[in-house]
């Protein structure tokens, strides 16, 4: 029995081996797989991605906004997109206050004008500044990420304090876009600006 116990020991080595080689292979490709993904889509916008979904559900659009009752929130993302399929995985099959959620690009004045939320990430402000009033117009919710946003006219402007991403609301552009946001999420703004 001694004797056998060795060989089989033996016999059984090179598919451990190879078990164990398939095992930390498959590791190895899942990781670099992972970093690839980590790489295309920061931490920092995962979730800024999610911050833009729960928002949806803290603002009143007026009432004549949607053409149907069940018509989709449209979340739009002006210029280059830092999200990835970030943002459209999160709302991938939720709906908010029975509405779908759909992730497009805008491009245009006309492309802005048909979204409900529209996040203009940095270095794209130039682009908002000639949109504001049909933006207002349209009752489109603005949100962005740089310093000068909320003086552009924009309405809620990601900012982040140490390692945190916060956020500050201007409800004096709410207002003029028509919206109503919950005083929930005013609650968790880092800055809340209102009109004099």
């Amino acid at each position: 029995m001694s004797a056998s116990f060795p060989n089989l020991l033996v016999s059984l080595l090179p598919r451990a081996v190879g078990f164990w080689r398939a095992c930390w292979c498959g590791l190895l490709f899942a990781g670099v797989s992972l970093l690839r993904d980590q790489a295309e889509v920061t931490k920092e916008y995962q979730i800024k991605a999610a911050f833009l979904y729960n928002f949806t559900k803290f603002v009143e659009w007026p009432a004549d906004h949607f053409a149907t009752a069940d018509a989709p929130i449209v979340i739009g993302v002006l210029g280059k997109n830092p999200f990835g399929d970030e943002l459209g995985n999160i709302v991938q099959g939720r709906k908010v206050n029975g509405r779908a959620i759909v992730i497009t690009a805008v491009v245009s004045a006309t492309e802005v004008a048909a979204v409900d939320l529209v996040f203009v990430a940095a270095g794209e402000e130039p682009r908002l500044e000639g949109l504001v009033a049909v933006l207002h117009a349209h009752g489109v919710l603005t949100v962005g990420e740089s310093p000068r946003f909320v003086a552009l006219g924009g309405i809620i402007n990601f900012v982040l304090e140490g390692d945190k991403i916060r956020f500050e609301i201007d409800t004096a552009a709410a207002e003029r876009s028509g919206l109503r946001l919950s005083s929930q999420l005013l609650k968790l703004a880092a800055v809340v600006r209102r009109k004099n």
